[in-house]
C-alpha cells in the first residue's frame, strides 16, 4: 500500500540536546472526520493517538515542549544568579 502524503509537517529541533523531530499530519479518510488527522512522528504512525484535530496536536506539542524544557531550564537560571 502506498504511503499517504502529509498535508502539514512540523519540524522541531532541540538545540540543547541535538534531537530533531518531524511531525506529519495526514488527513483522515474516515467518514465524519474531515478535520481530523493521523499523526506520523519521525516516519512512524503514532501509537498514542488515533486521530487528532489541529487544536489537539498543538496542545500536545506545547505540553511536550514545556515538560521537556523544565529540567534543563532550571540549570540555566541558577547559573546566571
Amino acid at each position: 500500500m502506498p504511503r499517504k502524503a502529509a498535508r502539514f509537517r512540523i519540524s522541531i529541533k532541540d538545540l540543547y540536546r541535538g534531537d530533531t523531530f518531524k511531525i506529519e499530519l495526514i488527513p483522515s479518510d474516515r467518514l465524519w472526520e474531515d478535520r481530523r488527522f493521523l499523526v506520523r512522528v519521525n516516519n512512524r504512525l503514532s501509537t498514542r493517538v488515533d486521530t487528532v484535530t489541529l487544536t489537539e496536536i498543538f496542545h500536545r506539542l506545547r505540553r511536550w515542549i514545556v515538560r521537556r524544557s523544565q529540567g534543563r531550564g532550571e540549570d540555566h537560571h541558577s547559573e546566571s544568579r
